[in-house]
């Protein structure tokens, strides 16, 4: 009867069982988050990428933010955020070349996600920090070190930001992106 109604029909039934499986076995509670200030990680280099919440950024919005699909958002979160790059302040001088960067190392790709002590901004948004699954690279790290954004000095403060302070010192001091003029 339901290959009658074609193999689609079929297919989006077993995928909507698996989800609802998925949801029952899955881990729930903003406390198996994977935060960088309660893990006391020193650098964003030494982050546990197994720890992490998987993401798939779907849109970029404008320099810093993104939005995300979460195929198993724990409690507290949704399946579409949107994010601020935690570290990464957006304004008027972010080079076209720092957005470009930004969406092609992250737009339609599969991320993971770590936190920090504050979790959404004043917006509602999710406060992350944004890795590559393939090579650990932290993304947000990465534009402030080759001077495509400039450090949020603003608070709330953050578990690396001497790190990236050292890195953005070093962007200045080599006259990387922004730091050309």
């Amino acid at each position: 009867m339901l290959l009658s109604r074609g193999p689609w029909l079929v297919s989006a039934m077993l995928l909507s069982a698996l989800a609802v499986c998925a949801a029952e076995t899955a881990p729930g509670g903003t406390e198996e988050l994977y935060r960088v200030d309660i893990a006391n990680i020193g650098s964003c280099y030494d982050a546990d990428l197994v720890r992490m919440l998987e993401a798939h950024v779907y849109a970029y919005l404008e320099p810093g933010v993104l939005d995300v699909f979460l195929a198993r958002p724990p409690d507290g979160l949704h399946q579409r955020e949107r994010i601020v790059l935690i570290g990464d302040a957006a304004g008027g001088d972010v080079p076209a070349a720092g957005s470009m960067s930004l969406r092609s190392q992250v737009l339609g790709r599969d991320v993971l996600l770590a936190f920090d002590s504050v979790l959404r901004d004043p917006a509602g948004r999710l406060y992350c920090y944004v890795y590559l699954p393939d090579d650990g690279t932290c993304v947000n790290l990465k534009l402030i070190r080759d001077g495509l954004a400039r450090l949020d000095r603003a608070p709330p403060s953050f578990q690396f930001f001497q790190e990236f302070d050292m890195s953005e010192q070093q962007a200045r001091e080599k006259k990387k992106g922004i730091w050309a003029r």
